[in-house]
């Protein structure tokens, strides 16, 4: 009993081992269920007792010998392969594949069970030609018909030799039956190739799906990295051009500031100018530093980083910001979201700076095949005609944003009526 369980624990782990490392195909599990259905088809004719006694004199030997066929068949690749490969290069000098050359030993011994047990009426038929199943789907399919067409003439050469031998029904009243049996090997040859073939090419479809996204994802994330370096040398220009010359811009200021003597007029309204002034470009490095990783990874929304980015606006300015989605929310691509993300904080900035507002709204619209993104304010506006106002570093950088993405950017304002920017970029 305990040699028993001894040799069960061994056989568990090397079946495991084996199916983790090489675990069968689908059509593997078919063509050995199909070898088992076979055996379970003779095991049922030999039980019904209705086959003539030169077809049953063996039994239950016959039973017993392929039943152990089977076994030994299907345990063949988790414990015996590797042994087996190594006695036929030994014996053979060269590698060759064993799976076929068992599989032919296979087609030999089921035939030779077909003789033993009577030939014709031959409740192992059927067995014998499941074990055609293996070498077919190895075999190509000239080599396959060769094959069939060895089969039937070893069935043939059976039929003369066992049993009735050549006086059997298989030559008279029952040809139509030997016709069939003589067809079967040749129908096993063609499905099997055919059913090996579809395997090959879902195969090759699998490994090309899987290289074409694997190229994807690399392409995608060299687009992102594109995207980042690019955001970040533009950032580095405006950074240059906006917060270092507002920088600079406060120190002068705050030097003239401590150089000026005491109770000099209007220096409570100077230094409320450089606290504004020093609002703004705290506003703008709070921007700059806002983390964008999750939006260009697409961890997070488009909706989702502008309202962040209210929040922050919110802090350091103190005005109410209202924001509104419209539309059904979609994924955007990384370009067009960075892009309305930096647009939305360039208008929020030119609010702060120059619109002198108490109420914001921001409204991002969702259409068919693109998306709206309008910043508006209740500021002092100014004329449709100021050039000054129209050629801002804000405003000309919103510009540039929308037509690198084919968007267009609409101004309206007037004096006194507040302004409404509103950019529309195609997502189609």
């Amino acid at each position: 009993m305990a040699q028993g369980q001894t040799a069960t624990r061994g056989l568990r782990p090397g079946i495991a081992r084996w199916w983790a490392r090489e675990r069968p195909t689908g059509v593997a599990l078919v063509l050995f269920g199909v070898r088992w259905a076979a055996w379970g088809v003779a095991l049922f004719i030999v039980n019904l007792s209705a086959l003539p006694r030169i077809n049953v004199h063996r039994e239950p030997y016959l039973l017993i010998i392929t039943l152990a066929q089977n076994a030994v068949a299907s345990l063949y690749l988790p414990l015996v392969r590797p042994r087996a490969r190594a006695v036929l290069r030994r014996w053979m000098g060269r590698d060759v594949d064993d799976i076929l050359v068992v599989g032919l030993a296979d087609v030999g011994l089921a035939l030779a069970i077909v003789h033993l047990s009577g030939g014709w009426d031959s409740p192992y038929y059927l067995f014998a030609v499941a074990s055609l199943l293996v070498p077919s789907s190895i075999l190509g399919l000239r080599s396959n018909l060769l094959l069939a067409l060895g089969f039937d003439g070893a069935y043939l050469l059976i039929l003369a030799t066992a049993g009735q031998g050549t006086d059997g029904p298989w030559l008279r009243e029952e040809v139509n039956n030997l016709a069939v049996f003589l067809a079967t090997p040749f129908l096993v040859a063609v499905v099997v190739q055919f059913l090996s073939w579809m395997t090959r090419q879902l195969a090759e479809e699998r490994e090309t799906a899987r290289q074409a996204l694997a190229e994807n994802i690399r392409l995608q994330r060299e687009r992102e990295e594109l995207i980042a370096q690019e955001e970040r040398s533009r950032i580095a220009r405006e950074i240059h051009d906006g917060i270092a010359q507002s920088i600079y811009m406060l120190s002068l200021n705050l030097e003239t500031a401590a150089e000026a003597p005491p109770g000099q007029p209007n220096a409570g309204e100077r230094l409320q100018s450089l606290v504004t002034l020093a609002k703004q470009t705290l506003l703008e490095v709070r921007h700059y530093i806002f983390d964008l990783r999750p939006l260009l990874q697409g961890d997070a929304s488009l909706s989702a980083a502008l309202r962040s980015q209210v929040r922050e606006f919110a802090t350091v300015s103190g005005l109410p910001v209202t924001v509104a989605v419209e539309g059904t929310e979609r994924a955007l691509p990384v370009a067009a979201a960075t892009a309305l993300y930096r647009i939305a904080q360039e208008a929020l900035a030119n609010v702060y700076r120059h619109g002198l507002a108490s109420e914001i709204s921001l409204r991002l619209a969702f259409g068919e095949g693109s998306v709206r993104l309008e910043v508006s304010d209740n500021g002092v506006g100014f004329a449709a005609g100021d050039e000054q106002a129209l050629s801002g570093r804000g405003l000309r950088n919103m510009r540039q944003r929308a037509a690198e993405l084919g968007g267009t950017l609409d101004i309206a304002s007037a004096p006194g009526q507040g302004t409404r920017i509103t950019v529309t970029i195609p997502t189609g």
